[in-house]
C-alpha cells in the first residue's frame, strides 16, 4: 500500500528544493549579466554605448558591473552549492550515520 502523505511530502520538498536552486541559479547568472551604470551627461542624455564588441577576446579594462553584483552572484551560487550539498547529505546515509 502507498503512503500518499509521505509521497506528498517527498514531492512537495522536492518541488521547493528545485525551485529555491534554480532561481538562486538564475538570479546569480542575472546579477553577472548586469552592466555598467550610464552616467548621464549635464543636458540629462547619456552617452552612446558605443559600438558594439564581436571578438572573443576584446580588451576589457573594467568588469563594467557594479561591485555589489560581483558579489551578490557569488553569494548566490555559494547558495546553491550549499543547498546542492546539503541535498547530498540528506541522501547519503553514510555521511550522516
Amino acid at each position: 500500500m502507498i503512503d500518499w502523505i509521505a509521497f506528498l511530502t517527498v514531492f512537495g520538498t522536492a518541488l521547493v528544493a528545485a525551485t529555491i536552486v534554480v532561481s538562486l541559479y538564475s538570479l546569480g547568472i542575472r546579477f553577472l549579466a548586469m552592466p555598467a551604470a550610464r552616467v548621464p551627461r549635464e543636458d540629462g542624455s547619456f552617452e552612446p554605448l558605443g559600438d558594439a564588441r564581436d571578438e572573443e577576446f576584446d580588451d576589457i579594462e573594467e568588469l563594467g558591473r557594479p561591485r555589489w553584483a560581483t558579489v551578490g552572484a557569488n553569494v548566490c551560487f555559494a547558495l546553491c552549492i550549499a543547498c546542492v550539498l546539503f541535498g547530498i547529505y540528506l541522501i547519503v546515509p553514510a555521511l550522516h550515520a
